[in-house]
């Protein structure tokens, strides 16, 4: 099982504090990049889903997640996450052309989504 937790913090002082409280459990930084996709008629969008490329480093390696029936209880978000590794070839053409992601075939894009004319909704990065 994989747990992630995300703080919203006050501000800048308050971000100081939770870093000198975790800084002993420190173990690496994983360097990331995000990019989100949808179809172009926001087929994942309306179905509360989202569909993900996450690369590490400079594009040593890629994971496509397929995140589903979110539900929000008691500000805690629940979801059903499905991943997998892009091999390198395809990782590559998809970095160089973005709009090949739509005729890749991916495992955790079941027969019900059609992506083949998908849009990139955004991304964002962490160093």
């Amino acid at each position: 099982m994989e747990v992630e937790v995300k703080l919203r913090l006050v501000d800048a002082n308050v971000h100081r504090r939770v870093i000198s409280l975790l800084s002993p459990f420190y173990v690496v930084t994983h360097r990331q990049k995000n990019l989100f996709f949808d179809s172009a008629a926001s087929e994942l969008s309306e179905r509360r889903t989202v569909l993900r490329l996450r690369f590490y480093g400079d594009n040593e390696w890629c994971v496509v997640s397929l995140k589903t029936r979110a539900v929000l209880v008691d500000t805690v978000s629940r979801v059903k996450k499905d991943k997998e590794d892009l091999n390198l070839r395809v990782r590559h053409e998809c970095i160089a052309e973005l709009e090949k992601l739509g005729s890749v075939e991916f495992r955790v894009l079941s027969e019900e989504y059609e992506l083949k004319r998908s849009i990139r909704l955004g991304g964002f990065g962490r160093r």
